[in-house]
Parts: structure tokens; C-alpha cells; sequence
């Protein structure tokens, strides 16, 4: 199996991991908090779907404006990013399991896109993320991570539902 079909598979069992998330929580959980007491889990549910879309952008940036991406990866933006972050997670108030599905789908498909297009030397290509920007992505960061991080960020936000799952009383769809 090569890079780009291990990527992809990863990629496919994040979506599917996603959905089964996605039916395991009731709608009349979204508006309780997550465990993190800033998003509310319908928040948290709406920001993984965000991941996908991000991460594309991120690899294009990579690929075809490198200089700009690594001049634009400092503390000011990185405020600017946690800013718009906050921004989106009130939309987890107004999402639908349907809205999410979507969403999700559609990212998913972009960043596979991506993938099928990627040359296997393009996989090696790196930026330096600072750690005040996404945390777990603080260093050198290659494509390929890029893209392992995909599965990454759905585990970190995914933990921050499921954890909370089994204390509450309406978990019945």
C-alpha cells in the first residue's frame, strides 16, 4: 500500500468514526456543553466538520504560497484564528444532524480530492506551525501530517463529546 492509499483509508475511517459519532448523539444533546466549557457539543460536532475544509486550504497554501502561509503563521494571526474559531462555535447552536452530515461530506470529499491530485514527493513539503497557532501541530509540519491530521483533529474534539456522553440522561435519540 502506498502513502496515498494509506492516507486515504486513514481519511475514510475518520469519516466513518465521524458518522458513528454523529448517530450516537441526540440532537437535544448539542446545545449541553462539551468538556469543554467554552463549545457546546453541537459546537464541537460543527468544528470537526470544519477540519477537513481547513486542512485542504492549509496543504494548497503549502503547495502554491509557501512563503506567504509561513509569513502568515505568527501570534497575530494566530488570534485572528482562535477568533474566527470562537466565531463558528455559535453556530453550534443553529446545526441539525443533517446540516453536520452534510458538512462533513463535504469536506470530506474536497480533502480526498486534494489527495488524489498530490504527487508522492509533494508529501515531504514542510512549514513550521508555532505552537500558539494549533498546538498539536506546533513544529515542523509536513503534508503528509497535514493529512494524518485530519483523523487527529477529529479525535481531539470527538473526545470532548464522548467523554460526556454517558452523563446525560437524554442520550436516547
Amino acid at each position: 500500500m502506498n502513502l496515498k492509499d494509506e492516507l486515504a483509508l486513514e481519511l475514510e475511517n475518520t469519516r466513518r468514526d465521524f458518522h458513528h459519532l454523529l448517530d450516537s448523539v441526540p440532537e437535544a444533546l448539542y446545545a449541553h456543553p462539551s468538556t469543554n466549557p467554552a463549545w457546546t457539543v453541537g459546537a464541537v460536532m460543527y468544528l470537526i466538520t470544519l477540519g477537513p475544509v481547513a486542512l485542504r486550504f492549509e496543504i494548497w497554501m503549502l503547495l502554491h504560497a509557501r512563503g506567504l502561509f509561513q509569513l502568515a503563521m505568527n501570534d497575530l494571526t494566530s488570534g485572528m484564528f482562535n477568533w474566527v474559531n470562537a466565531r463558528f462555535a455559535r453556530r453550534g447552536k443553529r446545526v441539525t444532524r443533517r446540516g453536520l452530515r452534510k458538512a462533513y461530506e463535504t469536506g470530506h470529499t474536497g480533502i480526498l480530492s486534494g489527495l488524489k491530485q498530490m504527487r508522492e514527493e509533494d508529501f515531504a513539503r514542510s512549514i513550521v506551525y508555532p505552537n500558539s497557532f494549533v498546538s498539536e501541530l506546533a513544529g515542523e509540519v509536513s503534508i503528509e501530517r497535514l493529512y494524518r491530521y485530519v483523523s487527529g483533529h477529529f479525535e481531539v474534539h470527538a473526545a470532548q463529546i464522548s467523554n460526556d456522553l454517558s452523563h446525560h440522561d437524554d442520550t436516547k435519540a
